[in-house]
C-alpha cells in the first residue's frame, strides 16, 4: 500500500517524508518536492477541475490546509468516486484553532474556527461513506526548521525579537505546549501506518488535539526562545517588559478600533492554549524539551 501525500513543502512534511522512504510515494502539490525517488503530481486543490485524473491510492496524508483537501475529495467523491475506489485511509494535518478561536471575538478567527469544523465534518462523512479510516490531528503551536522550510509561529516571534528593542507582556500570561514539527509527523506516521496495518482503533477520536511535551506560560516560551538564539544574534538583546495585567489590558484595547485581528492576537497572550494529549505519549518516544533547534534560518 502506497502513500498520497498532499502539501508537502512545509517542515512538518519533510520531516514525514524522512521516515517513508521505503514506501511507494505520489506527492501531489502545486510545488516539485525536494525528495527523490517519488512520483509527483501537479495539482493545486483550490481549483479541483485542473487537477489531473490520477486515481487515488492507499493512504492519504495531507498537510495543506485542511479545507481544501476536504472540498477536493467531496468534489472527486461526487464526480468521479471511482477515482477513490482504491483508498485506504486519510491523516489530515488541522489546528487546535477549532476549538481555541471557536469564541474569538474577530470575524476572521471565527471564520477560522468555523472552516476547521466544518472540514472536519466533511471529511469523517466522506471517510464513513467509502468505509475507510479517518483521522485528524489537530496541533497547537507548530514550531520547527527543515531544509529551508520553517514554519509559522515561532519564526514570527523571532522576527519581533530582533526588530524591537523591547516587548511588553502582562504578569500573567496563558500556558502554551508547543510541538516540534518532528513530532507531530512521527504521530502522522505512526497513524498511517495503524490504518496500513489494520490496527486502528475504532474507539480513538476522529479528531485529536495533541501538543508537544513542555506546558509552559507565553513569558517563560518567550525567554527560552531568546535564550536559545546565537550569542550575537539581535533577538537576545530585546528585553521583555512585564507589567500588572489591568495596564496592559489598558494598552490592548487601544489596537480594538484598528485591528481586531491583532487585538485578539494580543489578548490570547493570557489565554491557556494547552492541556493536549503529548506527542511523546502518543508514539511511546522519550519527552523533547522545548525548544528543539535550530528555529529559524
Amino acid at each position: 500500500m502506497n502513500y498520497t501525500i498532499f502539501g508537502c513543502n512545509n517542515p512538518t512534511g519533510e520531516y514525514f517524508l524522512e521516515q517513508v522512504t521505503n514506501s511507494s510515494i505520489e506527492i501531489w502539490g502545486r510545488k516539485k518536492p525536494r525528495a527523490q525517488n517519488v512520483e509527483f503530481v501537479y495539482c493545486d486543490l483550490s481549483r479541483p477541475p485542473q487537477c489531473p485524473l490520477n486515481d487515488i491510492n492507499g493512504v492519504i496524508v495531507s498537510f495543506a490546509p485542511i479545507w481544501l483537501l476536504s472540498n477536493f475529495l467531496v468534489q472527486v467523491s461526487r464526480e468521479q468516486p471511482e477515482r477513490l475506489r482504491d483508498l485506504r485511509g486519510i491523516i489530515a494535518i488541522s489546528s487546535s484553532s477549532f476549538l481555541t478561536k471557536k469564541f474569538a471575538f474577530s470575524n476572521y478567527d471565527k471564520y477560522l474556527a468555523l472552516s476547521l469544523g466544518d472540514a472536519h465534518h466533511s471529511l469523517i462523512e466522506l471517510s464513513r461513506s467509502l468505509k475507510i479510516d479517518c483521522h485528524i490531528l489537530a496541533p497547537t503551536l507548530v514550531y520547527g526548521l527543515k531544509n529551508d522550510f520553517q514554519d509559522r509561529n515561532i519564526s514570527k516571534i523571532i522576527k519581533i525579537l530582533r526588530l524591537l528593542p523591547f516587548v511588553v507582556l502582562p504578569q500573567e500570561t496563558g500556558l502554551r505546549q508547543p510541538i516540534h514539527a518532528g513530532q507531530l509527523a512521527q504521530v502522522a506516521h505512526k497513524k498511517a501506518q495503524e490504518i496500513r496495518s489494520g490496527l486502528w482503533v475504532p474507539s480513538e477520536p476522529d479528531v485529536l488535539p495533541l501538543g508537544g511535551d513542555d506546558i509552559l506560560n507565553y513569558a517563560d516560551l518567550i525567554k527560552r526562545i531568546q535564550d536559545s538564539l546565537p550569542i550575537k544574534d539581535r533577538g537576545r538583546r530585546c528585553l521583555i517588559i512585564q507589567i500588572p495585567d489591568r495596564f496592559f489590558l489598558l494598552l490592548v484595547c487601544i489596537l480594538l478600533p484598528f485591528n481586531t485581528r491583532l487585538f485578539e492576537a494580543v489578548m490570547r497572550i493570557r489565554s491557556n492554549l494547552a492541556g493536549f494529549p503529548k506527542a511523546s505519549d502518543l508514539v511511546d518516544t522519550q519527552p523533547r524539551k522545548f525548544p528543539v533547534l535550530p528555529l529559524s534560518i
